[in-house]
């Protein structure tokens, strides 16, 4: 399903719904890797700018092709007059995730699509979508908080750019590393349902700025984009390392599921934890945050210990955008940002692909049911 399981996750989990080259996920030897390379290695030796070519192009790219690519993609950053017009008049209480919904089906407007867009226009339109994300995100996040708009410099990268319209400032380079490395890992993660639901609508020939609205409509939902968020609450609940056993014990007698703990896929850890935690603990030292780290490790420990459960990549990730100065309402927008060249890598294989993602029911409801005129019905208590 997505990063995290549903306490409820039933349907199509564990069904191989369709076949695709992007992201191989594999419960057999805890392997996540994009186009066959390891996700952790892309995280220590990449780019987000060269993951997210990797994903849309399909290859890595050489130095002047992502040379290319990195200029195409900082040129589309800007939002157009509408869209700027229409994040200034959302309320200020609004969700930021409606705010980026709103932002892209603007664009979208702006952009005049056609359907079904060719392959270069459907290109056009992803590497549109992905330069334009953490631009909606941080201009929505000023405006709601009564601030200007930063624009972006063409100068600085990805990651630095995004910290630079969220605070004001350009972040220092270590800040700016440790999101470019978070922004890797979460770039894709198989059919998670925000990726299916990117698919499905891919499928019936929308532009891609449809699908991707498809995508974030599914990844706003408590049960798919709020993992970071829950991590963050049972922290915060929890205060210090000093409570955590007293906190997590009654808990786990009780059955009760650890916001944070146990992948829907992976049997024993997540392959990207080791690199986000030591991250993690390094850019929460810089930041002041060592006691917060301190109360999520400690956690972890016991939750390997006594329920023999490991974190998700959420659950670090949490203490580091807490690091970085991102607030908590902005987790799941962050999480949109990252997945968003995963998303149109997605969408455009899937334009390849003939006919309609159309999956059937199993019908459980009455049947053989006699129809009754209004007139004979009998009055229900």
């Amino acid at each position: 399903m997505t990063d995290a399981p549903a306490p409820d996750a039933v349907g199509l989990d564990g069904v191989i719904a369709l076949n695709s080259s992007i992201c191989l996920l594999s419960a057999d030897d805890g392997r996540l890797a994009y186009r066959g390379y390891d996700v952790p290695t892309l995280a220590a030796q990449s780019t987000y700018e060269e993951t997210a070519a990797l994903l849309l192009l399909g290859t890595l790219q050489t130095r002047s092709g992502l040379a290319r690519f990195t200029t195409e993609l900082r040129s589309l950053q800007k939002l157009g007059a509408a869209t700027l017009k229409a994040l200034k008049a959302i309320p200020a209480d609004a969700d930021p995730m409606a705010s980026l919904r709103i932002a892209v089906a603007t664009a979208s407007i702006e952009d005049a699509v056609a359907v079904p867009p060719a392959p270069d226009e459907a290109l056009r339109q992803g590497m549109r979508l992905v330069a334009m994300a953490p631009t909606a995100v941080a201009a929505a996040h000023r405006l709601r908080n009564g601030l200007r708009p930063v624009s972006p410099k063409k100068s600085q990268s990805f990651a630095a750019n995004f910290l630079l319209m969220l605070r004001g400032e350009s972040p220092a380079a270590e800040d700016a590393h440790a999101l470019d490395v978070a922004l890797i890992l979460r770039a894709d993660n198989e059919l998670n349902p925000s990726t299916f639901a990117a698919r499905v609508t891919a499928s019936t020939g929308a532009d891609v700025y449809g699908a991707v609205l498809a995508a974030l409509s599914a990844l706003a939902g408590p049960r798919h984009g709020w993992h970071s968020r829950n991590v963050m609450a049972v922290l915060e609940q929890i205060e210090s390392a000093e409570n955590v056993e007293s906190w997590a014990r009654p808990r786990l007698a009780s059955g009760q599921k650890i916001a944070g703990f146990g992948h829907v896929v992976y049997r024993g850890a997540d392959p990207r934890t080791e690199l986000l935690r030591s991250l993690t603990e390094a850019t929460s030292a810089r930041a002041g945050q060592g006691a917060l780290f301190e109360t999520a490790r400690t956690l972890e420990l016991l939750m390997a210990r006594e329920a023999g459960q490991f974190p998700i990549v959420d659950y670090y990730l949490a203490v580091l955008y807490r690091a970085l100065d991102i607030p908590t309402g902005l987790f799941t927008a962050v999480f949109a940002v990252s997945r968003m060249c995963g998303w149109v890598a997605h969408i455009l294989e899937q334009y390849g692909e003939p006919g309609l993602i159309r999956p059937r029911a199993r019908y459980v409801g009455p049947t053989e049911r006699v129809y009754e005129p209004m007139r004979g019905r009998k009055r229900k208590a």
